[in-house]
């Protein structure tokens, strides 16, 4: 049977760098952290929102909160925008020449995600693109990944999620899908205990590891 993976796409496939340096410091962080967290805080109380309003919102409370001048528009502009990891488009590549279906899985919204991947030329690297739109429930909702395992047409035991955050791999794993943690933002394992045995420094690393499984 075919294998298949999936990527996350922000702060993984593509870096956050850019709306790093427009918020610079702590802000950054706060402001991430407080928009997963509201993401995640919906899809427990029963709501769904588009992550393009969670952001615009977290982001003014955040700015708010640190009482910060910063123009919100110049930051989501900035999030809309992001660059792809340099070694996003050899390690999709080596995917792709090794017969591993590719597909990426997201918070984002479905024409955010696409309109990255198309800037970055990347658009034909990957099968499939899902959203947590199609479900409506947030990330690391297990039922968002045995529906991107639906999409890609493979059992979650057949697929791997690939992120750079720790709370996906979580919820991949409680889903039932392999997973690899890239630990280049997070560094150390910030759950008390399911730290996964395979653990990537980057993309192409990941990928490598994954075709290493195979």
């Amino acid at each position: 049977m075919r294998r298949a993976v999936v990527f996350d796409v922000v702060g993984t496939l593509f870096s956050l760098e850019p709306v790093q340096r427009k918020l610079r410091g702590a802000a950054f962080d706060a402001w991430f952290e407080r928009l997963l967290h509201t993401a995640t805080s919906m899809t427990l109380a029963g709501r769904f929102e588009p992550f393009a309003d969670i952001a615009e919102s977290t982001l003014k409370t955040t700015l708010a909160m640190l009482e910060r001048d910063v123009d919100p528009e110049v930051v989501l502009d900035a999030l809309r925008r992001l660059p792809p990891d340099p070694d996003a488009e050899d390690a999709l590549d080596r995917l792709e020449r090794a017969g591993v279906l590719v597909g990426a899985l997201t918070n984002s919204g479905e024409k955010q995600a696409r309109a990255l991947f198309e800037a970055a030329g990347l658009e034909d690297r990957v099968a499939e693109i899902v959203s947590v739109e199609e479900v409506e429930l947030y990330k690391p909702h297990p039922a968002v990944y045995r529906h991107a395992a639906e999409r890609l047409g493979v059992e979650p035991r057949r697929l791997t999620l690939v992120a750079a955050h720790a709370w996906d791999v979580v919820g991949a794993k409680e889903a039932g899908l392999d997973a690899v943690w890239i630990d280049r933002l997070e560094r150390e394992w910030p759950f008390p205990r399911g730290k996964p045995r395979r653990v990537a420094h980057g993309v192409m690393d990941a990928a490598e590891i994954v075709l290493a499984k195979r």
